[in-house]
């Protein structure tokens, strides 16, 4: 009975003996760089100019430009997006529509998608609808900028086509913010 009691004290502090780690200490600071300001002999020996140091550059901050995004598809969503653009300049609306659904049902997080199926929606006159889809688009878009751009500028052609003009004006003023 002793031994139990000794190795269920003993067992926790092994436990926690094998968890400990030594402090670590930080790296020795570098020495310090001795620059020699100039002197000018004439001025009495005051500092003319700082030391000129050709190995820092210093700038501002530029953020890299924003590559434009091409969206990946499959090949059947590629397909399917040719025959939907073929089947739209035959004004085939309808069948457009069915084609992207079906693009949709193989990639139903592409954003370019949703976005394309509400600017048909828009052009049968359903309004609501492609109001709807393009905000779909817009929370599936991520970082395509361009891709929001385009959404919210279609949000704002729907709200103004349905009357709702403030809504129109706030879409169109969160596009603007996009560029």
């Amino acid at each position: 009975m002793n031994w139990k009691r000794y190795s269920a004290l003993v067992l926790p502090v092994l436990l926690l003996a094998g968890c400990y780690t030594a402090p670590q200490r930080p790296a020795e600071p570098a020495a310090p760089r001795q620059t020699t300001p100039n002197y000018d002999p004439a001025s009495g020996g005051a500092v003319v100019t700082p030391a000129e140091e050709k190995e820092i550059q210093i700038s501002a901050y530029e953020p890299a430009p924003a590559a434009p995004l091409t969206p990946l598809h499959s090949k059947a969503v590629g397909a399917l997006l040719n025959t939907a653009q073929q089947q739209e300049r035959n004004n085939d609306l309808v069948g457009a529509v069915g084609t992207i659904e079906r693009a949709l049902r193989i990639e139903p997080r592409n954003a370019h998608l949703w976005y394309r199926l509400a600017t048909l929606r828009m052009t049968q006159g359903r309004h609501a609808l492609a109001s709807d889809l393009a905000t779909k688009s817009l929370s599936l878009a991520g970082a395509d900028v361009a891709l929001k751009r385009e959404n919210w500028q279609l949000i704002a052609r729907a709200r103004r086509a349905t009357g709702d003009i403030s809504g129109a004006k706030v879409a169109e003023r969160k596009a603007r913010m996009l560029n």
